[in-house]
């Protein structure tokens, strides 16, 4: 699994969008998870799938809603024909210019994580229709662009997170965590474009540090507590997905594919495969 920074343009005189989308199972990338700077809210208008976050996994189908902050790696799975959804992307200074006080109440959902927060809302809980029709109401208005349509826009999305508020709120947790936390992943941007760019070939964590700018020790540290993974643990895996996707889509056999994604000891690599698949590779069976 790979993780790369999505860039959502918004309008920098109204960091706002919603719109409808539309994912078939070929948009599926189980390899690769996204992260972006703004802030997400999804309404599930029909179809199912899966969304992963926060190693968490969460199966969702008509009505939920799905919530991400800014600053966390998320990927999806579609499991029906396909999945239809109203997205909804807006940046902090949309509700919050300059983090004033009041303003930095509404964000609270995403940053302030209480022990209730889910990033799924089920569609059988009560405030999840409330929400779902504020945001079918914020696409009417962003799409028809009457008089006054940013002020009822604005309006409904405050509702929004104050309906979240009430859902989930945590004061036990400082106003620094959000920009800690991105902060942190920014950090590790470049880490994250050279295993991308470069893991066909011998990477080290030594070289990872210095690309980071820590000592080996430090960032090994730091890496593990960002990603949730080991530096190797995670090279291995986007490896790993690399391998799986070759030996379904060419005549590649099992060394082959191995050596181009970066495998040079075959020993390590079965020991890698038997792990996270439970099996041998399906080329190899009987």
């Amino acid at each position: 699994m790979r993780i790369i920074k999505s860039d959502i343009p918004l309008d920098p005189s109204c960091p706002f969008r919603i719109e409808k989308r539309t994912l078939h199972q070929t948009d599926n990338r189980p390899d690769c998870f996204h992260w972006h700077s703004c802030f997400e809210i999804t309404l599930i208008l029909c179809g199912r799938g899966i969304y992963y976050v926060n190693e968490q996994t969460y199966e969702v189908a008509d009505g939920d809603i799905i919530l991400f902050n800014n600053v966390e790696p998320h990927g999806w799975e579609v499991q029906s024909d396909a999945l239809e959804l109203l997205v909804m992307v807006f940046q902090t200074e949309f509700v919050a210019a300059g983090f004033a006080v009041m303003d930095y109440d509404y964000l609270k959902p995403f940053i302030e994580r209480g022990s209730n927060f889910k990033n799924r809302l089920d569609s059988g809980n009560p405030l999840t229709g409330e929400i779902a029709a504020l945001m079918l109401s914020v696409e009417d208005e962003f799409n028809g662009k009457t008089t006054g349509h940013l002020l009822m826009i604005k309006a409904d999305v405050l509702k929004i997170l104050t309906l979240l508020i009430r859902h989930s709120q945590d004061s036990t947790k400082s106003a620094a965590l959000l920009q800690e936390k991105k902060l942190k992943m920014t950090r590790l941007a470049s880490v994250f474009d050279f295993i991308n760019s470069h893991f066909t070939e011998r990477i080290t964590l030594s070289d990872a540090a210095a690309i980071a700018y820590m000592s080996p020790n430090y960032f090994s540290a730091y890496f593990h507590k960002v990603t949730g993974r080991h530096f190797n643990e995670y090279v291995n895996s986007l490896r790993m997905a690399k391998v799986d996707k070759l030996l379904a889509e060419t005549d590649l056999n099992v060394l082959e594919a191995a050596s181009r994604c970066g495998f040079r000891n075959m020993s390590n690599f079965y020991r890698i495969y038997k792990k996270t698949h439970r099996d041998v590779p399906r080329k190899e069976r009987g």
